[in-house]
């Protein structure tokens, strides 16, 4: 019992790290729905373009710096002294800067697919 109360803990202690940079779920619809609305609309075409983007952020970005780079990009223009913790902040004006350079290269990574069609699995 000992033994097993330890490996669990072992196990769960060694997993955390990956799960601190994991993107979230809500992160990765948010992120999706938003890219489609902005091609466009909900269409299987932009889903593909959209998913190539994300996949390549994730793949060049942690979670963590994405995060916090998109909080700064979001809030910088906030007025008044609220916005100012924003605007003044020289971490999040690296990583938002950081951000955009990761969004180019996704940009120009992933095709703008025009034409999605969906065919019969042949069976052998």
């Amino acid at each position: 019992m000992n033994k097993l109360l330890i490996s669990i803990s072992l196990l769960l202690f060694g997993a955390m790290p990956v799960l601190a940079d994991e993107y979230t779920t809500e992160e990765t619809v948010r992120y999706a729905l938003n890219c489609m609305a902005d091609m466009g609309g909900q269409t299987d075409e932009n889903l593909y373009t959209c998913t190539c983007r994300y996949d390549n952020i994730r793949a060049n970005m942690t979670f963590s710096d994405y995060e916090e780079g998109y909080t700064f990009e979001r809030n910088k223009k906030m007025p008044g002294e609220k916005g100012s913790s924003f605007r003044d902040n020289k971490r999040g004006e690296r990583l938002y800067e950081e951000l955009l350079k990761v969004r180019e290269k996704a940009d120009s990574n992933c095709i703008v697919v025009k034409h999605v069609k969906m065919i019969k699995p042949t069976s052998k």
